[in-house]
């Protein structure tokens, strides 16, 4: 189970509520015993009288928000309590005005903010054990609903309460409702002026996770707009550029990143990571293009001149193609190839930064691999050989460092029996792949 995002307040202090009726109003003692004895239809019977009698006193709808607040309490299960905490929200709010505007408010005037707080706290407190406390959230099924039930009651109680929304969101996000978890956090978001930044930190990635880096990117350029040096911030707008295809973009931020903390390893590794994802998918582009290279000089050989002269533009143009994506392809490489070394410079046992390596030089390989299966020329074609088994004796040996680093790998145990079986080396293979259980 998911981990709340940061600290919940365990609980709320509860405040006092008055209990005494300084009223000589006979109606509004009888309600008061009857909200104690929990009779609570009764209760609400005499009040109504005593509000349609006395329509400009306040008194009759606090012991009515009394009442629900009591009432509420008693329901089972909390999700069916909203419709009486609607109506205590309407009752106390009206007490509160009709207070405000009377010359000698009653003494129960001063006690409408702690019914509400009072009220509203034993909602968000019982929330909290269904959350956090395993054993309270064993005698229940799906406990984290009823923590939500809670909190619901709580921000209709008191909704001017930024707390409760808080938790709410990390509780929908520990329940894996990430649509919920962003709808919630928005709405604290926008009762704070201005929201921390821990705030957009949170909602990007609960709009990351519901599927919608779009609404990410556009909420972490605002925080980032509050917070300018937010390193956390600009580090998921790179991510979430990525996500939405806006990888020179992400590319930009890390580099930024990088000429602000040049001695973080870190930063490196992950602009390593994405510029070698971009070249990951030039080159399979590229093999592509050179299977389409192959299909048409096949067609070549059965067809007429005008079919052929069409054929041999065709090939021109691809053949354009993969130049420009090669000569693309060949600066990514080598931006990566320099953040990974510098990762290892930094970091000389940093696993993912050897494996990464040994991706880009294994997929340089495939690439040279690719132009000399449709090279004509045999001294081409060895001399093909000849530069991509180099890249993948590169490739091998970053791939032993990462297993080194961890024999458990067997992502890199996989690469480099793919890696042995094309440098012909059979007995390190027969290894990886006793390794890999093969």
């Amino acid at each position: 189970m998911k981990k709340l995002l940061s600290i919940i307040i365990p609980s709320i202090l509860l405040a006092g509520v008055l209990t005494s009726c300084n009223s000589t109003s006979p109606i509004i003692e009888e309600a008061q015993l009857n909200i104690y004895t929990q009779n609570f239809d009764s209760a609400y019977a005499s009040l109504d009288r005593y509000i349609e009698q006395n329509p400009d006193n306040g008194l009759g709808y606090y012991y009515k928000a009394l009442a629900n607040s009591e009432h509420g309490f008693t329901i089972q299960p909390p999700s069916d309590r909203k419709p009486i905490y609607r109506d205590f929200r309407e009752n106390i709010t009206t007490s509160r005005d009709l207070f405000s505007q009377m010359e000698e408010a009653p003494s129960e005037s001063g006690e409408v903010d702690n019914l509400v707080l009072n009220t509203w706290g034993r909602e968000h407190n019982a929330a909290l054990p269904y959350a956090i406390d395993d054993s309270v959230m064993a005698t229940v099924d799906e406990p984290l609903k009823r923590a939500v039930a809670h909190l619901e009651n709580a921000v209709i109680i008191n909704p001017d309460s930024t707390l409760s929304y808080d938790v709410l969101s990390q509780i929908h996000f520990m329940d894996n409702n990430y649509e919920a978890a962003a709808e919630v956090l928005e709405q604290s978001m926008e009762l704070k002026d201005p929201p921390p930044a821990e705030d957009y930190d949170r909602i990007s990635v609960y709009y990351a996770q519901s599927g919608n880096p779009e609404k990410a990117v556009d909420i972490l350029e605002t925080g980032l707009e509050l917070y300018p040096d937010s390193v956390s911030l600009t580090q998921k707008l790179a991510d979430n550029y990525m996500n939405v295809g806006e990888r020179g973009k992400a590319i930009d931020v890390l580099e930024g990143l990088i000429e602000d903390d040049p001695q973080n390893a870190q930063y490196r590794l992950v602009l390593g990571t994405v510029l070698l994802s971009i070249t990951e998918s030039l080159t399979s582009s590229i093999s592509d293009k050179y299977e389409e290279i192959y299909d048409l000089k096949n067609q070549m050989r059965n067809a007429s001149d005008e079919e052929a002269e069409n054929i041999e533009q065709q090939l021109a143009e691809i053949q354009e193609e993969i130049d420009n994506e090669t000569e693309e392809i060949n600066g990514l490489n080598d931006r990566a190839e320099e953040a990974l070394m510098e990762t290892i410079r930094l970091r000389p046992n940093d696993e993912q930064a050897h494996n990464a390596l040994g991706v880009l030089y294994q997929n340089k390989a495939a690439l040279i691999f690719a132009e000399r299966n449709n090279a004509d020329d045999l001294e081409r074609v060895n001399e093909l050989d000849e530069i991509a088994n180099g890249f993948l004796t590169d490739a091998m040996e970053y791939y032993e460092k990462t297993v080194e680093l961890n024999p458990e790998n067997m992502g890199a145990w996989q690469s480099l029996y793919s890696v042995y079986i094309n440098l012909d080396m059979p007995e390190k293979a027969q290894e990886a792949q006793e390794k890999l259980g093969m």
